[in-house]
């Protein structure tokens, strides 16, 4: 709401020009990880929020959207006696994402454009769920499992968009770039050390203004 707030004071100042409108849609998040022997599964989440941009040409495109990023890893653990495990993590992070957004028109008749974005994003984790399957049996997670994932994290998206009348097409693609997953003090130096969430994602919206 404070970005919202500080944007539409920052248009009434500055700008002519004003949007405001709600988007939704559906992403397919991959964890990325700093091991080899991780296989990486990617998962269909969703999101869904409102949007504010502020300008013509050029353009300042603060969001607000919940969303649910899933990922998979799946990796094997030799315990030394000739025993090997398969294991099966499914990882869902809940989260409400703040990008900000600088845009250019790159084509701009009087009732349809096409533009490109790119910009920051912080995510703000509202909640964590974790489904562990160890030999295709589904087992419980390790009580401080949330402990372990962080509640911040940042990444950079950029992408395209239509704009047609009143509605509003994107296509990006958010690079993770801070590690959501805090190593416990007392792993392996084998273990997980660096998780960073990569998100493809396409979203609808409706402009009010």
């Amino acid at each position: 709401m404070i970005v919202f707030a500080m944007a539409f004071l920052f248009a009434s100042i500055t700008f002519g020009q004003l949007s405001l409108g709600i988007k939704g849609g559906v992403n397919m998040n991959t964890l990325s990880t700093d091991l080899s022997d991780y296989e990486k599964a990617a998962k269909t989440g969703f999101l869904a929020g409102a949007f504010v941009r502020i300008g013509d040409k050029w353009h300042l495109q603060p969001e607000a959207y919940f969303t649910a990023k899933k990922g998979e890893l799946t990796y094997d653990v030799d315990y030394g006696t000739g025993s090997v495990s398969n294991i099966n993590q499914e990882i869902t992070l809940n989260s409400l994402d703040i990008p900000v957004l600088i845009g250019y028109k790159l084509i701009d008749p009087p009732t349809m454009n096409v533009r490109l974005q790119a910009g920051p994003v912080a995510s703000i984790v509202t909640s964590k769920k974790f489904d562990l399957m160890v030999d295709k049996k589904s087992v419980e997670t390790p009580d401080d499992m949330p402990d372990n994932f962080k509640d911040l994290n940042w990444g950079l998206q950029f992408g395209a968009g239509v704009d047609f009348l009143f509605l509003t097409v994107d296509v990006r693609y958010e690079l993770g770039l801070s590690n959501i997953y805090n190593k416990p003090d007392d792993a392996a130096d084998s273990d997980l050390g660096s998780l960073k969430n990569n998100v493809f994602f396409v979203s609808v919206g409706w402009k009010f203004m």
